[in-house]
């Protein structure tokens, strides 16, 4: 039999040196799993506000190199004028439009609905045929 040695005198620290409770050697998976969960959590929130302070960060850098190359360009633009232009520009970024109708979306919409054409056609072809073998 082996006798793992009790470390109960050294305290176990996290990632950041903070020691952890004796409670945390007693979790079940559940909880476990449940701790790891909210901390899963708590990460994604803290990325999601990285990403809102990059914005504005991206802003102030827009703003500048605007206001820059209308200098360099000889360009008479307000700071209203470059202000619009970034909320018009971060209004529209992530906005879908369709592409112009062509032969090739229209294959590509016939594509994706292959299968249900398919069925339809079928099913069409199948009434066909019974009601002209009937008649």
């Amino acid at each position: 039999m082996v006798v793992m040695p009790d470390n109960s005198s050294t305290p176990i620290t996290n990632t950041i040196g903070v020691p952890v409770r004796s409670f945390a050697k007693d979790l079940t998976l559940v909880e476990t799993l449940r701790v790891l969960e909210v901390a899963r959590g708590l990460r994604q929130e803290r990325e999601v506000a990285e990403v809102a302070l990059a914005r504005d960060q991206i802003r102030t850098l827009m703003r500048k190199r605007l206001l820059d190359a209308a200098v360099i360009t000889g360009d008479k633009i307000t700071e209203a004028d470059v202000d619009a232009a970034i909320e018009q520009y971060f209004a529209t970024q992530h906005t879908y439009q369709d592409p112009p109708l062509s032969f090739s979306v229209l294959m590509a919409h016939l594509w994706v609905r292959r299968f249900s054409l398919s069925i339809i056609i079928s099913l069409i072809l199948t009434m066909w045929i019974i009601f002209s073998w009937v008649l």
